[in-house]
């Protein structure tokens, strides 16, 4: 008689047998081998998954074997404080001036403690044990079944190639200006060369700013309401987020993801993805931009990443866009601010973006304004000429988006100070004006960000606590239509106009 050791089922394993002779007896599939070759095929992905953890333990010696073959044979020593290694190996450093290793991965061996502008060292990895680990082996090589699933969900859809070309168009046109967060000079004409996350977050954003009377009638929409197609697209690059692993493309869609804002949790939503894309910016270094190929980068130089390069310019931009976006993301969502510019070390935006400046200068006067009047009391300061400087401040470039945006500053300013018993004629002239300012901005740029419709509520609101004169009535008259013209393109205003009872 058989000694049993296992059994699953009805077959039988007998001690040091691998399978059930009944089973093999009578030719069908045994469920315990079946069951067993599972297991140890979900073990050895398993395994397989890991192992990439395992090589990246030899990173930070990788980097000082790199070091010192680099100063045995003549390379530099003590060439930036802190700073990146020499740019002849290119094994960028990407540790902080606090890690306890510091020390050993900084060309100078002291000057590494006092955390100097170049003590944060570069964040993107280049050594090739881990570079040739990750960048051959893509995201559905570790999951096979990725692509069929997006492929099934419809993540890889776009649009016709005229539709396509015709968002890029007002992506350029309108909304790049404040967001240039792409080089257009090499792929204004190719649209193939935009990983699909990125495309499809152009996509997203331009779609809102399309005419409405050409979205009723152009065939290529299938007459889809604009919320919907931009929810549409919305879902699809959530789905497009699964097979993108580089960290540039996620911040550049993060950012313009972020200006989407559809039902109750639209707002918090936004706010995921600003967050998101400033949290990258600091991983990769860029809130700094240093531990370079050497002190500091030059205009002509490049950073690597992923086997791409981008100029200095976009990362600069890319820092200014994330910034601009999470004081305005504070304001419009009463949520706290990500940057502590304490921690900042970037050039100003470059001179050729002219909007993107004046987007950060106002980015920069709401941020008073949020410090000085909405902080929890004990977080609060005092800026005695913030009144002033928001008074004083000018745009060279007259555009009704800035107008818009300065005029929603200023009534977040104002209406702090609002007295409801005294009701100072001086303050409600201000005010008067701004809400005149808004009422008169092109409807356009009410489509392009969510800051638009704040503004038009805040002139509603406010006008039902001041009162409703004559002036007052054809105020809000022009204020209520234009929220009812973007009932169909945003849902806050949508909300906004059943809240006030239309």
């Amino acid at each position: 008689m058989f000694k049993l050791s296992k059994s699953h089922r009805k077959c039988i394993l007998q001690t040091n047998e691998n399978s059930c002779q009944s089973c093999i007896t009578k030719s069908i599939e045994c469920q315990w081998t079946s069951q067993e070759s599972q297991v140890t095929t979900n073990t050895s992905v398993r395994n397989k998954k890991f192992e990439r953890f395992r090589q990246e333990e030899q990173i930070y010696s990788t980097v000082v074997a790199s070091e010192n073959h680099q100063q045995v044979n003549g390379g530099s020593s003590g060439g930036s404080i802190g700073g990146g290694s020499g740019s002849g190996n290119g094994k960028f450093q990407f540790i902080c001036s606090t890690h306890p290793i510091a020390s050993f991965l900084s060309t100078d061996k002291f000057l590494c403690f006092d955390g100097d502008k170049f003590g944060l060292f570069n964040p993107w990895r280049s050594s090739p044990n881990i570079e040739t680990a990750t960048s051959t082996t893509s995201i559905e090589d570790d999951n096979p079944n990725l692509t069929e699933y997006l492929n099934r969900e419809g993540a890889f859809i776009l649009p016709p190639i005229s539709e396509q070309r015709q968002l890029m168009e007002i992506f350029i046109n309108k909304i790049y200006p404040f967001f240039p967060v792409i080089e257009i000079s090499d792929n204004k004409d190719s649209l193939n060369k935009f990983p699909p996350l990125l495309l499809n977050a152009i996509f997203l954003v331009a779609s809102r700013c399309l005419p409405q009377n050409d979205n009723k009638d152009n065939n290529n929409n299938n007459n889809q309401p604009i919320r919907e197609r931009c929810q549409e697209l919305f879902e699809r690059c959530k789905l497009l987020e699964l097979c993108e692993n580089n960290k540039i493309a996620l911040i550049q869609s993060f950012l313009l993801m972020s200006i989407h804002e559809e039902g109750i949790n639209g707002s918090s939503l936004s706010k995921e993805y600003i967050t998101r894309a400033c949290n990258l910016c600091g991983d990769l270094g860029i809130t700094t931009l240093s531990g370079s190929n050497g002190t500091a980068v030059q205009d002509t130089q490049h950073r690597v990443y992923k086997k791409l390069y981008y100029d200095k310019s976009i990362l600069i931009r890319l820092f200014w866009i994330s910034y601009a976006c999470d004081i305005l993301s504070a304001s419009t969502h009463a949520r706290e601010v990500y940057y502590n510019m304490n921690d900042v070390f970037i050039d100003d935006v470059p001179k050729e973006f002219p909007e993107l400046i004046k987007f950060v200068e106002l980015s920069t006067l709401l941020y008073r304004t949020l410090g000085s009047h909405y902080r929890p009391h004990k977080g609060r300061i005092i800026d005695e000429k913030l009144f002033t400087d928001i008074q004083n401040w000018n745009s060279l470039v007259d555009h009704p988006w800035l107008k818009l945006l300065y005029s929603y500053i200023c009534m977040i300013n104002l209406r702090c100070e609002v007295d409801p018993i005294t009701l100072d004629p001086q303050l409600i002239n201000s005010l008067q004006i701004q809400f005149d300012n808004v009422a008169n901005i092109d409807p356009f740029w009410f489509k392009f960000h969510i800051v638009g419709v704040h503004s038009l509520l805040h002139v509603t609101s406010l006008l039902n606590l001041l009162g409703n004169n004559d002036e007052n009535l054809d105020t809000n008259n022009k204020i209520k239509t234009r929220l009812e013209d973007l009932k169909e393109i945003w849902w806050l205003a949508a909300s906004g106009l059943k809240l006030f009872g239309k």
